[in-house]
């Protein structure tokens, strides 16, 4: 879920590209998930052969794989195996940070509440909005919005061949259970929900380890 802005962020960070270690703290994997990448060609990179700085990986071929990971996550996970080792147990990737799972659990009246939030933070904006626009409202990626509505999950349609979104079909999808139960949400709408949920009762929001 990568907004243009974090994209920009990350170019500027990083200007003349990077290494292994570097890639896969932005790509938040372990290192032998980054290691695969690289090696199967999934990411291009240049192999300089070193022992330390092995890896040199352009910036933008970074920020494709961290957006197309996006709508397809499949294509980059390792083959089933990958973590068995010769011995037939699993090998140890201390760096992958543990899995946390949290779920918002809104009662009826506070799921108005987040419509009413929705709709005073897109107050200021047009009745009709284009993807980017939506996109820097949500902090989802454009070709995450073009999918739901090719889904028919959002509201939209296209105006001299522009992907045009109303105002009150965001405010209705982003304060509905769809949004609220989404996997893996944007850091913007995640901060966001956990804001809302400070608020509400206390199982609105409950985390797992």
């Amino acid at each position: 879920m990568r907004t243009l802005l974090e994209c920009y962020k990350i170019l500027e960070e990083y200007p003349n590209g990077m290494t292994k270690d570097q890639f896969y703290r932005v790509a938040r994997i372990n290192k032998q998930h980054a290691k695969y990448l690289l090696d199967s060609g999934l990411v291009p990179c240049i192999n300089t052969g070193k022992k330390t700085r092995k890896y040199h990986i352009a910036t933008h071929d970074v920020i494709t794989y961290l957006c197309d990971r996006e709508d397809n996550p499949e294509k980059y996970k390792v083959p089933a195996g990958f973590y068995i080792g010769k011995n037939g147990c699993s090998k140890r990737h201390p760096d992958k940070p543990a899995a946390v799972i949290i779920r918002f659990n809104f009662t009826e009246p506070e799921k108005t509440g987040l419509y009413t939030m929705w709709e005073k933070l897109t107050a200021g904006y047009d009745d009709l909005l284009t993807t980017p626009v939506v996109s820097e409202l949500t902090g989802y990626s454009a070709q995450s919005i073009q999918r739901w509505c090719n889904q028919k999950i959002l509201v939209g349609f296209k105006i001299r061949g522009t992907l045009t979104i109303p105002r009150l079909a965001v405010v209705e999808f982003m304060s509905g259970d769809r949004a609220t139960a989404i996997v893996r949400k944007s850091s913007k709408h995640l901060d966001l929900l956990r804001t809302y949920a400070q608020d509400c009762h206390e199982g609105a929001m409950t985390i797992t380890y």
